[in-house]
């Protein structure tokens, strides 16, 4: 079988005509023609191109690899077109043109080799691409492998551990709520209720709160039906509250945690953000403020848990402060916070005020929320820095040493 025979084959056990196989390779329908009637052999690219699209190797395209009649001695034009290969192989090795010459029979061992070589070549380049493919998806399950392994060691932990405390829980049953919080107190106030496993005559139980910067605070339990202990604890309102229970016992005691608040403060807070916009003269050892304006342009609401539902705090009242050396300079109150916060620039007076090298300007926010707490935050602020240009500051830049004007004041 000669070499166009073999493409017009393998051409029509793909179900393709010849003009979509020019298509594919990017030729002419009459060139298609011209291989299959071995008018004109192909280039070495459309001879690559085919192998791939039929899924077989070069050697196998032009009868090489053929176990049948693999000994016959190669057409003319199968000649030619190996020598064909073979030169414009070595052309493009060596980077220049040779003159054509015309095929020789004596000379097919050594194009064969060369083509041989060639398919090799691209053989080993297919099988490293796709061993560096599998290398890669190995990898890839691997990775997925090993953290459902960790999530399943996790969970499995995480179930046994459960299961271990409840095996040497002292505890049937606990529930605890807020009941309630005194902002101006700043405290908060838990109903706390919990039934023992075992319980015995003369048993008595001890409610007890533990914060960060408070010490315990403890409560004796009142026993109810069903043997169970409820007590209404109140203790100062922090970010990091453990609620546990003791049952007393002939003077023996077993404590037990209930749990853990640990933002009970923190949602409850309000804040007020927003920035300056200056424009500035330069002077030998400073600057000049020719304008400033500020915009409040975002803040957040505070919210808390009690038997009724959430409770959502928000800002009632306040004023705009500006600080100058730690100093106040300037003040604008609003009572209606919408008046504050339309997004809005609002022009603070400077009247030419000069800033030397270190000086600064801090804007402030003093505030009343709706649970009746007042505070005062930073909004935003500049420094003159060494070469006598403005320079933001940072909420909490280390040369404050966390004291901010107005703290200074008090």
């Amino acid at each position: 079988m000669t070499l166009g025979e073999r493409i017009q084959s393998l051409r029509k056990d793909a179900g393709l005509s010849q003009e979509e196989l020019g298509e594919k390779l990017g030729v002419a329908r009459q060139s298609v023609s011209k291989w299959e009637s071995d008018t004109t052999i192909p280039e070495l690219d459309k001879l690559i191109a085919m192998s791939k699209l039929f899924h077989i190797s070069v050697g196998a395209l032009l009868g090489l690899e053929e176990s049948e009649g693999a000994d016959r001695e190669l057409t003319d034009r199968e000649l030619a077109a190996l020598e064909e290969i073979a030169r414009k192989l070595a052309q493009t090795k060596a980077g220049e043109e040779t003159p054509e010459e015309p095929p020789k029979k004596r000379r097919w061992p050594k194009v064969l080799a060369a083509l041989a070589v060639l398919v090799a070549g691209v053989a080993l380049m297919n099988r490293i691409s796709s061993l560096e493919n599998q290398l890669g998806n190995l990898q890839y399950n691997v990775s997925n492998i090993q953290n459902t392994v960790s999530r399943e060691i996790g969970s499995i932990s995480s179930q046994v551990r459960n299961i271990l405390e409840e095996q040497n829980s002292v505890i049937a049953g606990k529930n605890y709520e807020v009941a309630g919080m005194d902002f101006l107190e700043n405290t908060v106030t838990f109903v706390l209720t919990t039934t023992p496993r075992e319980y015995k005559e003369g048993m008595k139980a001890v409610f007890s709160a533990v914060g960060l910067d408070f010490e315990a605070v403890e409560v004796p339990g009142v026993l109810g039906a069903g043997q169970t202990f409820t007590a209404e604890l109140t203790c100062p309102l922090t970010d990091d509250i453990t609620l546990s229970v003791g049952f007393v016992t002939d003077g023996a005691v077993v404590t037990q945690q209930l749990g853990r608040e640990t933002y009970l403060l923190s949602q409850t807070q309000t804040d007020v953000m927003g920035n300056l916009a200056w424009s500035v003269g330069g002077t030998e050892d400073g600057v000049i403020l020719h304008s400033l304006d500020a915009d409040i342009w975002q803040t957040s609401g505070g919210s808390y848990k009690t038997r009724e539902g959430w409770q959502e705090i928000t800002i009632a009242s306040g004023a705009l402060r500006l600080w100058v050396n730690d100093e106040l300079y300037w003040s604008q109150e609003f009572g209606d916070p919408v008046q504050l916060f339309t997004g809005t620039g609002i022009q603070i007076p400077t009247e030419e005020l000069e800033l030397k090298v270190g000086e600064r300007v801090i804007l402030s926010c003093l505030y009343t929320d709706t649970a009746g707490r007042e505070k005062e935050t930073f909004v935003d602020g500049f420094r003159v820095n060494k070469v006598g240009k403005p320079e933001t500051l940072a909420p909490y830049d280390e040369d404050w040493e966390n004291n901010y004007p107005w703290e200074k004041q008090e």
